[in-house]
């Protein structure tokens, strides 16, 4: 690592200072009333400002998911580089907390790198310090993801939530910051949102409020060779771009009314009679339908469901998922005197095929779904469950600030 500059190379330098010597006196000036005055230094001032670059000059330490840093002292900084051992620039910019300079995809491991900062003095003086280091082998013990974000360029619904999980592995809490720190989202017009940790492999992040109509979002899950803790590193970057829907549709139901409400826009435009799920247990189970603000998880024109909780198979139409333990809206043609008056599933909403396909042209995956009255809550983490919270309940559950 080198500081400051100076028209003198080593050589240079003691060939000036054996000139010097031999000289004498005769480096100095004689003035008139005889005393002598020095002839000044022929080399170029140094600029005071020191940079401070990390990974340091020489580390073999790094890895994939490594930011580089640095701090100047007496002076400010002016420019950063990153290239690899090519001499190719690499891409990135800095984090959005200002501290870091994050690559724009993880580095390759046993890559070489070098660092350049520059910064100035108060004289305009310019220091430049190189760093030089090395990225790791590649760690045999790679984690995935379970990834549930929205498709690239898709259109989703103002209630879209981004979720994933951490396959067979559970982030340590000392750990859960910097791994937050990697997971990146912005929007378009911008948004305030925060992740939320469900479980210690299991994460949310969802905008204070619905998305705005029309909003660009991008997602970049940084987590390729960043460390789990326990020898664990992430495996790869994920990443996505998707665009809110132009129209806001949400769904409730009320189990005291057993009628559905489909909004578009803040306006009423269908009423569907519904049945929920049974009010008393089937074969000593709760088969009660969960309240919460849940989300649209897919949409299938015909699917067939199989019970082994409940022994059966039964071929069902227009099935939109609310839960990953098994709780839909569907077509239930053999409920039709059950819709509006009783429920008597084993947990789904039952509306008629014709309503059914209906609600299939009308939402989109992301839409919100309210049921209300049930008596029983959507468990966190069992679907898209980050609307159940209210926002400071959601955000206390980052680990960032």
């Amino acid at each position: 690592m080198s500081f400051g500059r100076s028209s003198l190379t080593r050589r240079g330098a003691f060939a000036a200072a054996g000139s010097a010597a031999a000289l004498g006196l005769a480096a100095a000036c004689t003035k008139e009333d005889g005393t002598i005055s020095d002839g000044g230094s022929s080399e170029e001032p140094q600029s005071a400002a020191k940079v401070t670059i990390t990974p340091a000059d020489g580390s073999a330490e790094a890895t994939a998911a490594t930011e580089i840093a640095w701090t100047v002292e007496s002076g400010e900084f002016q420019e950063f580089a990153l290239v690899d051992a090519s001499g190719a620039a690499v891409e990135g910019a800095m984090h959005p907390d200002g501290t870091t300079w994050v690559p724009a995809s993880p580095l390759e491991w046993e890559g070489a790198y070098t660092a350049t900062v520059t910064a100035a003095d108060e004289a305009g003086l310019v220091a430049t310090a190189t760093s030089a280091f090395t990225v790791i082998a590649s760690p045999g013990d790679r984690i995935g993801i379970e990834n549930y974000l929205p498709g690239q360029d898709s259109t989703v619904g103002v209630g879209a939530i981004l979720a994933f999980r951490f396959t067979g592995h559970e982030v340590p809490e000392d750990l859960r910051a910097s791994v937050e720190r990697r997971l990146f989202v912005t929007s378009e017009p911008e948004q305030e949102g925060s992740w939320h940790w469900i479980t210690p492999r299991a994460l949310e992040y969802r905008p204070k409020d619905f998305w705005e109509p029309n909003t660009q979002v991008t997602v970049r899950l940084g987590l390729g060779g960043l460390d789990l803790g326990d020898g664990m590193y992430g495996e790869f970057d994920q990443e996505t771009a998707f665009v809110i829907d132009s129209e806001a549709r949400l769904l409730e139901a009320d189990n005291e009314t057993k009628e559905m409400r489909a909004y578009l826009d803040g306006t009423v435009v269908q009423t569907i009679p519904i049945s929920l799920g049974a009010d008393e247990p089937i074969d000593g189970n709760d088969a009660r339908s969960f309240s919460g603000t849940m989300t649209i998880m897919s949409r299938e024109e015909s699917s067939t469901f199989v019970s082994d909780l409940y022994d059966y198979e039964t071929d069902v139409k227009w099935a939109m998922r609310l839960t990953f333990s098994g709780q839909f809206i569907h077509g239930a043609p053999w409920a039709a005197d059950r819709l509006g008056v009783a429920n008597g599933s084993h947990g789904c909403l039952n509306v008629s095929d014709e309503m059914g396909e209906w609600i299939y042209n009308f939402v989109r995956w992301g839409d919100p779904v309210s049921v209300k009255n049930t008596g029983i809550e959507v468990p966190q983490g069992d679907g898209f469950t980050g609307w159940t919270l209210d926002w400071d309940t959601f955000k206390s559950g980052s680990y960032l600030d």
